[in-house]
């Protein structure tokens, strides 16, 4: 096998998991198929093996797909937040500024809205874009669309939520205080050696 052009095009994050979803539904749909050609099968009395042998090929690409997708429609990622129409939009305006291949797919794919992050995406970017980092972020805001009700509820009814950590600093004062255990450890820092001073010090030959 001969590979023509080995780096056609670059892919995002939104369109490799488009790309995923429809391989998954596509995949759901030859199932379906399959189960009922092999009831199919059974029912006549001619079961085809063929059938268990292709679901164990190909079940560790269905695991691969799955968590892709799972990782990639996080409520943390940007594909949250993204459509086609604005990843379109985004791309014909980053044109105008001078950014690699890379940095134009990085932008895409980490949405970034804060200088902070473009500072990890772009290499000297106070120099090559000092006044224009803002305008840069406010493109990418605006290729951006509003969360979705389900995604601000969080994954769905009848889930539990994760629990919230509040600190409050009443309650750490309230703490009882730290008692020492028969059978913990007890240091001697007296004597030769004690301090950072003496742990330094060497013995002159």
């Amino acid at each position: 096998m001969e590979v023509i052009n080995p780096r056609s095009a670059l892919l995002s994050n939104y369109e490799v998991l488009a790309l995923l979803r429809e391989l998954e539904s596509d995949h759901l749909a030859k199932t379906r198929t399959a189960l009922r050609i092999k009831k199919e099968e059974e029912a006549s009395g001619f079961p085809n093996k063929s059938h268990v042998v292709q679901e164990e090929v190909l079940q560790n690409l269905r695991t691969i797909e799955i968590e892709a997708i799972q990782y990639l429609s996080a409520i943390y990622q940007p594909t949250v937040n993204q459509t086609e129409a604005g990843l379109t939009q985004l791309t014909k305006s980053l044109a105008s500024y001078d950014l690699t291949k890379a940095e134009k797919l990085q932008i895409v794919n980490l949405a970034p809205t804060e200088p902070v992050e473009l500072y990890v995406i772009i290499e000297e970017l106070e120099d090559r874009f000092g006044d224009k980092i803002d305008g840069m972020l406010s493109t990418v805001r605006s290729s951006l669309s509003e969360p979705a009700a389900e995604v601000l509820d969080g994954a769905g009814e009848g889930e539990a939520q994760p629990e919230q950590f509040v600190y409050s600093e009443d309650a750490y004062m309230e703490e009882q205080p730290w008692e020492p255990d028969e059978n913990d450890v007890v240091f001697d820092d007296v004597g030769e050696g004690v301090g950072i001073e003496g742990d330094l010090d060497v013995d002159d030959d």
